[in-house]
């Protein structure tokens, strides 16, 4: 990291006062959306330099399989890796609802249906603590019967600055009110990302623009009440690479696969209604076609916990980092024309450098000055029950073994 070439200065930017392990902690945890790990290598970010050097920060954080925002979001939730909360993609279809699932449907996105496993905030509310969620992945939906004790529904163009004064004001109520568990969503610097690259001069302004913007929040909450009890993460859900026109993959052009249904494209893709006697030939002739791997749905590598749920269809096919598999019956459907692939996406591999996520963290319960290397997100989960002193959910896949050595405690 490159504020961590010079020794951390003896003046700290920020701290929440002195360490009180006996007291109520309180969490507050922000995504930057599409953040990749290296960008605080890459850009200017001297808010977030500040605010680790009196913290913790990761070499990178290590999304789950797929790489896509609903997913990872969903997995830093409940602790849980997607074949084990059933939140495949941004959209799917179902089998067994015979529905199908999209971030853009505002009635799929509320219905608790779709979501496996026990998210934080219905953990924390169990146990008798308030929560809020400004825009969280599953907090729209009554999950096990339970909403945050305050929550908003997704409003993509609502202003940044007033999602920061919402927050602040939220940790300014009398403590009988206020949230002991916060969570707060930005969709940039994704959206540029995708729009232009992670290189581009366009991203580097956003991710300044964003650093500016949390150098603001940490402002308003210093003179806050609860600023002492107060731990702050910040992280993303995945990374983010170049794609480019010229590298894109055509199956069709490959094998005949008319009688398949396709679902999704880019960085992955399922094959299904397969018959089970072409299968083998199927893969086989896949496994083929430069730049992609198939895999059976049985055959999938378990390191990447994608297998064991219903809505994971009969083949996955996983294209190299950069390259853009098509899918025919969206481009068809399209009255554009094909999408031509540009800018940069997200999907990929989980454990490409590219793909992880910024992850750190600042508080009077985490270490100061401490570089740790990557780790899994589904870690963050019992990370929180930690600190805010709760039982987790047993059926988590992450430990806090694995990262409690952020903690001070």
């Amino acid at each position: 990291m490159k504020f961590f070439n010079f020794i951390i200065p003896i003046i700290i930017f920020f701290t929440f006062g002195c360490r009180n392990q006996n007291s109520e902690q309180y969490v507050l945890m922000i995504s930057f959306d599409g953040f990749r790990s290296d960008y605080i290598d890459w850009y200017e970010t001297p808010n977030i330099d500040k605010f680790v050097s009196a913290g913790v920060i990761s070499e990178g954080l290590i999304p789950v399989f797929v790489s896509k925002t609903f997913p990872n979001h969903y997995s830093i939730a409940t602790g849980l890796y997607v074949e084990n909360h059933g939140l495949i993609g941004n959209h799917f279809y179902d089998p067994v609802l015979n529905d199908n699932y999209s971030l853009s449907n505002r009635k799929k996105v509320e219905d608790p249906r779709f979501y496996g496993g026990e998210p934080i905030w219905v953990t924390a509310e169990k146990n008798g603590m308030k929560t809020a969620s400004y825009f969280w992945v599953g907090s729209e939906a009554p999950i096990m019967g339970t909403y945050p004790s305050k929550w908003k529904r997704y409003e993509h163009n609502f202003p940044f600055e007033s999602r920061i004064d919402s927050v602040v004001s939220w940790l300014a109520l009398p403590e009988k009110e206020r949230p002991r568990l916060s969570l707060l969503y930005f969709h940039e610097p994704d959206e540029t990302g995708h729009n232009k690259g992670p290189k581009s001069k366009e991203t580097e302004q956003k991710v300044m623009q964003l650093d500016s913007l949390f150098g603001d929040l940490i402002r308003k909450l210093k003179v806050l009440e609860v600023s002492s009890r107060l731990n702050i993460i910040i992280l993303s859900d995945h990374g983010m690479t170049e794609i480019s026109s010229d590298r894109t993959i055509d199956i069709s052009k490959h094998i005949d696969i008319s009688n398949v249904k396709q679902e999704g494209s880019g960085p992955y893709s399922f094959l299904f209604d397969i018959d089970d006697s072409k299968k083998e030939k199927l893969v086989k002739s896949l496994n083929e076609i430069p730049h992609l791997k198939a895999y059976e749905k049985i055959n999938i590598p378990n390191r990447y916990h994608f297998k064991n749920h219903h809505r994971i269809k009969e083949v996955l096919l996983i294209a190299d980092e950069g390259w853009y598999i098509k899918n025919q019956a969206i481009s068809s459907r399209s009255s554009a024309g094909a999408y031509i692939p540009k800018g940069g996406t997200h999907g990929y591999d989980n454990q490409l450098k590219s793909m992880h996520a910024l992850f750190a963290a600042n508080g009077p319960m985490i270490k100061s000055g401490l570089v740790v290397p990557p780790f899994e997100n589904v870690n963050i989960y019992p990370l929180i029950c930690q600190i805010l002193n709760i039982p987790p959910n047993e059926k988590i896949d992450g430990k806090v073994e694995n990262i409690i050595h952020i903690l001070d405690i």
